[in-house]
């Protein structure tokens, strides 16, 4: 069926990084360690001294380390890297930088201080083992150390922000407030669109006093934010602090007309309305940040937040491995370090990441969904179901968690308890269109169809907007053949909801074939594969049109490509696409063995969209779409 791939709509954000990430794994050549260049294979056996044999055992040492770091072995890497440095004579800044990393993983700050001085040291040039550097000293408390190092990397490298953030944060817990001033404003004159000196200027200002001034500063980070939420908090705080009610008021309007769900807007504005007698009520839910951090770890999460949206990971994985060394219970560090290594398809270390959230934290139940998306994507899907339950644990009631869970049981194939927990589900909400649609799905998945069929139905009845139930009924109808005008009325309604949907189109495309409108249906599925890739019943479906219009070179040209790339393509993943699978392969042979001539056709590969990653389906998408409102 055409709506399994699209259950829910496409999502154009996610909360976590997709891929594109570069972590610090595949070293360059010029990144081994220097003297260790002889080529022992070829040597002569007699030419085999102590220095080379020692030379010999650290570039074995440091391949070992990397591939222990590709497996995600992180304590074998450590010992590995450990070793190499042992039996390294000169300079090898790229093991102490790796060794530096590993152990701020572990929490071993002392050790961290030691290989990051010896990476600095070897390479004085690297501003990223010179932050690393600076970050370890304030770990560990060495803050006049730290200071010449963030102005040296100022001096040097001006259009890096994150120095001059770093060093005015160490300023301001040192309490020299005219000195942080003095670097922010340098850096917001350098980069005026770079928010996050702003909210520090605004921050500095505030901790001196000058509300006015820190007013400007959090207002253009306010007015920089699309969503109205950076800086909003800051903003009315120092509104309030200056009696500006009725601008606090406009302040919490704007946001709540972009984000009626806002509880502090509300909080706040709801004190406001009541007279100045409530101001400090009101301010009261404004004292969320202190005005003066104790440690750098929020600056530096600020910071790694920044780095990811500038698409830095490597300098992202830094800072957030610095806030976890110094606080190892801060769960959003741990989350996003977690979404940068599921972008890079290091699931291991996100699942290690995510499983050190405790339960008690706020992002307990966001951390147990990521996982549980994780190890859908690796096909674990008796852990994917257990850390849905764990967060069920938390939140019973959280209709996310609950479809996400019937997902993972029409996954195994368990749709006698998929059906069950939809129905107990619409029990406690009959009217739910979501669990209407889940259910339609898991009568289908039973081939209960023609029940399946009523209730999908009934979501239309209840929603005549559900682009998904408008497809679904429209492609059931087309498939069985009957009422077809009205299949393409309604698939055409989806289609003005979703315009890019390919699915939607393919349905267009099989219901205009069915009317016997064959050019027309043979543009629609041009554009559904273009839209949603090689995805194998569209492809069938376009293969189908193009024989019927005598297109025989074209399609058997893509029945070639699909017959020897589709096993390696991940798309035999379900019945459905295996069965469509093997129709190609066997249409393919009776069409060759007819026609010999067809043999000397060349495949003709579709090309796979991009707009969705392949590795998370669109459900997935909207599970942690929810959960970034």
């Amino acid at each position: 069926m055409r709506w399994k791939a699209s259950l829910l709509p496409v999502v154009s954000s996610i909360a976590f990084v997709a891929s594109g990430c570069t972590a610090r794994l595949a070293p360059k050549p010029s990144e081994l360690p220097s003297t260790i260049e002889t080529d022992v294979a070829n040597a002569e056996p007699g030419s085999i001294t102590p220095d080379v044999k020692r030379e010999s055992g650290a570039m074995h040492a440091f391949l070992v380390g990397q591939l222990s770091l590709n497996d995600e072995d992180f304590k074998g890497a450590a010992e590995s890297f450990a070793k190499a440095d042992e039996l390294t004579d000169g300079p090898a800044p790229a093991i102490h930088t790796k060794l530096a990393e590993l152990y701020l993983r572990f929490g071993e700050l002392d050790k961290a201080l030691m290989a990051a001085k010896k990476a600095m040291s070897e390479d004085p040039t690297d501003p990223y083992s010179r932050l690393l550097y600076a970050g370890v000293l304030e770990s560990v408390g060495k803050d006049d150390e730290a200071e010449p190092i963030y102005k040296g990397l100022i001096q040097e490298y001006p259009g890096k922000f994150d120095s001059y953030v770093l060093l005015s944060n160490l300023y301001m817990k040192q309490g020299k407030l005219p000195q942080a001033l003095d670097i922010l404003k340098t850096l917001v004159v350098r980069h005026p669109k770079e928010a996050l000196g702003h909210y520090y200027l605004g921050r500095a200002y505030e901790q001196a006093g000058d509300f006015p001034q820190a007013e400007v500063e959090y207002t253009k980070v306010f007015e920089s934010d699309p969503e109205l939420s950076n800086g909003a908090v800051e903003l009315l705080r120092v509104l309030l602090r200056q009696k500006k009610t009725e601008k606090a008021k406009a302040i919490c309007d704007r946001i709540l007309k972009k984000d009626p769900n806002n509880q502090l807007a509300r909080k706040v504005i709801g004190h406001l309305m009541l007279g100045e007698s409530k101001l400090d009520a009101a301010l009261k839910h404004l004292e969320v940040l202190k005005d003066l951090e104790a440690d750098s770890t929020d600056t530096r999460f600020k910071v790694a937040l920044i780095q990811i949206e500038k698409e830095n990971f490597k300098e992202a994985v830094r800072e957030l491995n610095l806030v976890i060394a110094k606080d190892p219970q801060h769960a959003e560090a741990r989350y996003y370090l977690a979404s940068i290594y599921a972008g890079t398809g290091k699931h291991k270390e996100a699942l290690e990441e995510l499983d050190q959230i405790d339960k008690d934290s706020p992002m307990y139940v966001k951390g147990r969904t990521f996982a549980a998306l994780i190890l859908r994507q690796d096909e674990e899907l008796d852990k994917a179901r257990d850390a849905v339950e764990e967060a069920l644990t938390v939140e019973p009631e959280n209709k996310n968690l609950i479809l996400y869970r019937i997902l993972l049981l029409r996954d195994q194939e368990e749709y006698d308890e998929a059906e069950e927990q939809v129905r107990t589900a619409l029990k406690s909400d009959p009217e739910d269109e979501r669990y209407l649609f889940n259910l339609a799905l898991v009568l289908h998945d039973r081939g209960q169809r023609a029940e399946a069929a009523d209730v999908m139905e009934s979501v239309l009845k209840k929603n005549p907007a559900n682009a998904d139930a408008l497809n679904y009924v429209a492609y059931e109808l087309a498939e069985q053949n009957r009422d077809l005008p009205r299949a393409e009325e309604l698939v055409r309604r989806a289609i003005q909801l979703r315009p890019n949907d390919g699915f939607y189109l393919d349905t267009l495309g099989w219901v205009q074939y069915k009317q016997g409108k064959i050019a027309d249906a043979e543009q629609s599925l041009a554009r559904a594969i273009s839209a949603s890739g090689d995805d194998l019943v569209i492809v069938e479906h376009y293969i189908e049109i193009l024989l019927a219009q005598g297109k025989s070179n074209r399609a058997v040209a893509v029945m070639k490509a699909v017959v020897e790339q589709a096993p390696q393509s991940g798309q035999l993943d379900d019945d459905e696409r295996a069965a469509a699978f093997k129709r190609i392969e066997e249409r393919l042979k009776q069409l060759l063995q007819q026609h010999p001539e067809l043999q000397s056709v060349e495949k003709s590969p579709l090309k796979r969209a991009a707009s969705v990653p392949p590795q998370y389906s669109q459900i997935d998408f909207m599970i942690l779409e929810e959960f970034e409102r």
